[in-house]
């Protein structure tokens, strides 16, 4: 095992889980004051908040640590993320003009995201494996093109989501998150900050994950499905 900062550091399922849950608790800080005007006590709401973006960031960190950071899936899984953003506005935008019966539109959606993903990673697994196998000039230029075209169909997506003040705070909200789950990813790359969290273990995401799921219930759950969807996890994406 490498201790280096930035140099590969393995660190444990719980040490992970653990600065995901902090990362959480800090990332959904600024959306209280909105979630809680006129509804509940604001830590009530802040550890629904918190508790549902855990349950999602505290796994896909530890998710994040167990691959290979310069392993063809993780550059794939990244890429076709990234190149699935225009393809997602458009099938949203088209559903939405088209389907007036909204749960049914959403679960239309979620089932035509998880293969419109699921293709887009496969093909950029392809596309990378293919240039791989001869890294000529040409098949990088491709490869090139190809990032850059998905970077600038992420950068047109979050532009236009911009112009709604709805998608603006669902936009800056998950883009806290990512920021939050970026910091924590690289922090545990410090040998103090990752004995600190190993040492924390899952027990303290467990605690975080379940006092949300205690807190977010009936008009604190529709509320924070109402105002800050994206940190409200599992129970108020269904």
């Amino acid at each position: 095992m490498t201790t280096g900062l930035g140099g590969g550091r393995e660190s444990s399922p719980g040490a992970a889980l653990a600065l995901g849950a902090l990362a959480a608790a800090l990332a959904t800080l600024p959306a209280v004051k909105r979630v809680a005007s006129g509804v509940e006590h604001p830590g009530v709401v802040w550890l629904g908040l918190a508790g549902g973006t855990a349950l999602v960031l505290g796994p896909a960190l530890a998710l994040v640590r167990a691959i290979p950071r310069i392993s063809t899936g993780a550059r794939a899984a990244l890429l076709g993320v990234i190149l699935s953003a225009a393809p997602l506005a458009w099938l949203g935008s088209l559903l939405k003009t088209t389907t007036h019966h909204r749960p049914l539109g959403a679960a239309t959606y979620g089932m035509l995201a998880l293969g419109v993903i699921a293709f887009a990673v496969l093909a950029a697994f392809r596309l990378l494996a293919w240039i791989e196998r001869d890294e000529t000039p040409f098949r990088r230029r491709v490869g090139a093109g190809v990032a850059v075209l998905a970077v600038l169909g992420l950068g047109l997506v979050m532009f236009r989501s911009l112009g709604a003040e709805s998608a603006r705070l669902d936009l800056l909200d998950g883009l806290r998150v990512i920021a939050a789950g970026a910091a924590a990813w690289f922090v545990l790359d410090v040998p103090r900050v990752e004995i600190w969290a190993r040492r924390a273990g899952a027990l303290l995401w467990v605690i975080l994950a379940a006092a949300g799921l205690a807190a977010s219930h009936g008009h604190i759950k529709a509320a924070i499905h109402e105002r800050a969807p994206v940190l409200g996890g599992p129970t108020t994406w269904l």
